[in-house]
């Protein structure tokens, strides 16, 4: 346990610095979570000020709504029940807890606000009791059959019925002043109405008898509105008079309120946040002094004896020489990790000389190996081109024997010798081509494929059913764009994908085709080669282009079309696919690149 605070040695010093800036960071740690708990608080309580004036302007809204949507709805004047009444509650609910909550914050004595919350709560209670009062009125006074102007109505179409004998012209007149005062709101019309109405009804009292449900229906329709026009006068006739007047005079003192509570919300908020700026910058400078005066102190007392020391191993790496590796005043681990190195760098000279050696001796045998590899391609090469000469002169000779020999019974026999010449000239010749493709630079030159193709197709005519096949060349260019690439290599390609095709064609089909579909474009070429021969099993399609490797057991070729095929497309920088399956034909697809003079700087041509 107390090795851990051992005064010489790193695991001491970082320790002591550690625990060090532990304290200088949990210091800095409660002063900054002081300060931001303050001014949580003030945000918190700024939050609740913005909620709380949020819910009286819906309970304003709300009670607009109330006004604009159930003074003419039927369902609210016969049950009295309404979804704004019940939101309106809810959100004197929440009003309520909004500020009961507020005042317990407001203790703080950084943000006194009891007295506008006070104000605030006595506005609300009254703007309260205002509606209920004004809701009362209205819900009194009715809406077409509910209510007064219900009841009214009734005794108003009583008295349009013409049973009851009287002129339909004075009851029009006392319904156009009665509809007047409630669209107009002008309280002459009360005067006329009541002037109107007694005279009817000192008309009708000559014949009581007669007239008696007149005059009962004639005072009742008085009564009732006279009843409504003093609701209405007391709801106001205009929205500066009455209850109206009232409700909107204590929104605006609430409005008023809330301003003022905002303005205070702010101006304790930001000082609240200045206070903090100002702190968390202190906290902040001084921390970062602290760490770097710590820093400096820690880093050159722990760094000084590895600083000596890695100038100690440079020098020793640019001299190779022996030097004095003694530290003064080192901890115990950068002793220990001296002696080491003494060790390591004596096993490292040692590898380093073993290494240079077998470097030199790698180089060297690579050298030999290109040599070698560059003289066998050329050795190749040149073998195949003497080795035609013999065979051209041999297959004369036999030319020769066959005109001066009739002798039926040796034509087979000459047969026999011209097919095997031919064989191993066909073999020279890929073994010169595969020759050529390593060795020769790919030369970009403008071609016409589809001669290209003709042409090889011509040169093929004399192998055993070729004159049967029909071919096609379908050239697909929509741009016009030119063909640039290597003449000799699209020649060996053509050359073994026709001589394959013609090879392998199938004799029992009354209809052989290849079908040759080239598409053009400005940065590729894709040839499309397609027979309908006697095509390749599928267990044999990932080896075919497999070195002297034969797919079918009477097969005429060398094994090594596909392979010098391959190793051509490879070396253009293209790719080739192959789909086929067993009597169906082939499809060989040679995706190349077009090597137009301005791309042919941009590939290798090696």
């Amino acid at each position: 346990m107390f090795k851990l605070f051992e005064i010489n040695s790193i695991r001491s010093r970082m320790v002591a610095s550690f625990l060090f800036l532990t304290s200088l960071i949990l210091v800095l740690a409660i002063v900054s979570l002081y300060t931001l708990d303050r001014t949580l608080q003030i945000a918190r309580i700024n939050t609740d000020v913005n909620q709380l004036e949020i819910f009286t302007l819906n309970l304003i809204k709300s009670d607009n709504d109330f006004f604009n949507v159930e003074m003419i709805n039927k369902g609210y004047f016969k049950s009295r029940s309404s979804a704004f009444l019940t939101k309106r509650d809810s959100l004197n609910r929440a009003i309520s807890a909004k500020i009961s909550d507020l005042r317990k914050q407001g203790l703080n004595k950084a943000y006194t606000i009891d007295y506008t919350l006070h104000s605030i709560d006595s506005t609300l209670s009254l703007y309260n009791s205002k509606f209920n009062t004004l809701e009362s009125l209205l819900f009194k006074k009715g809406f077409k059959d509910y209510g007064l102007e219900g009841q009214m109505r009734e005794h108003a179409h009583k008295l349009e019925e013409t049973d009851l004998g009287l002129d339909i012209s004075k009851i029009l007149y006392l319904r156009r002043h009665e509809k007047d005062f409630f669209l107009r709101h002008d309280t002459s019309y009360l005067v006329a109405f009541k002037t109107r109405a007694a005279a009817l009804l000192r008309e009708l009292k000559q014949s009581p008898e007669r007239n008696k449900e007149a005059i009962f229906h004639i005072g009742e329709y008085q009564r009732l509105f006279f009843e409504l026009a003093e609701i209405q006068i007391i709801v106001g006739l205009s929205s500066e008079a009455g209850l109206r007047s009232e409700l909107n005079t204590l929104t605006q003192h609430l409005s008023d309120r809330f301003f003022s509570l905002s303005e205070y919300a702010f101006r304790q908020s930001s000082a609240a946040q200045n206070h903090a700026r100002v702190i968390y910058i202190s906290a902040l400078c001084f921390g970062i002094l602290i760490s770097i005066l710590t820093g400096y102190w820690i880093s050159r007392r722990l760094s000084e004896p590895i600083t000596k020391l890695s100038r100690l191993v440079n020098s020793a790496q640019k001299s190779n020489l022996a030097v004095d590796l003694n530290l003064k005043n080192a901890a115990h681990e950068i002793i220990t990790l001296t002696a080491s190195f003494a060790r390591l760098m004596s096993k490292t000279e040692e590898q380093m000389r073993e290494i240079k050696l077998k470097s030199r001796q790698l180089k060297q045998r690579n050298k030999q190996l290109r040599k070698l590899n560059k003289e066998q391609d050329h050795f190749l090469y040149s073998t195949a081109h003497d080795l035609r000469s013999p065979l051209t002169s041999l297959a004369g000779l036999v030319h020769l024997m066959r005109i001066e020999n009739k002798a039926p019974e040796m034509v087979h026999y000459f047969d026999k010798m011209e097919k095997s010449i031919s064989r191993q000239e066909d073999f020279i010749e890929q073994i010169a081509s595969f020759s050529k493709n390593k060795i020769l630079k790919i030369k970009p030159e403008p071609l016409d494929l589809q001669k290209i193709f003709n042409d090889t197709f011509e040169h093929h005519l004399y192998m055993a059913g070729a004159t049967r096949i029909k071919r096609e060349v379908i050239v697909e260019n929509p741009n016009n764009i030119s063909i640039w690439s290597d003449y000799n290599r699209m020649l060996v390609l053509f050359n073994n994908l026709i001589s394959n095709a013609i090879r392998y064609s199938d004799p029992q089909k009354p209809n052989s085709f290849i079908t040759v579909h080239i598409t053009v474009w400005r940065d590729e070429i894709v040839v499309k080669f397609s027979d309908n021969g006697i095509g390749i099993s599928q267990q044999h399609l990932d080896k075919i282009f497999d070195m002297f490797y034969r797919a079918h057991d009477d097969s005429k070729g060398t094994g090594l079309g596909l392979f010098i095929l391959q190793e051509t497309v490879r070396k253009m920088n293209g790719s080739v696919l192959v789909e086929s399956a067993a009597g169906a034909g082939t499809v060989f697809t040679l995706t190349l690149p077009n090597l137009q003079p301005a791309r042919v700087g941009q590939l290798s041509l090696i």
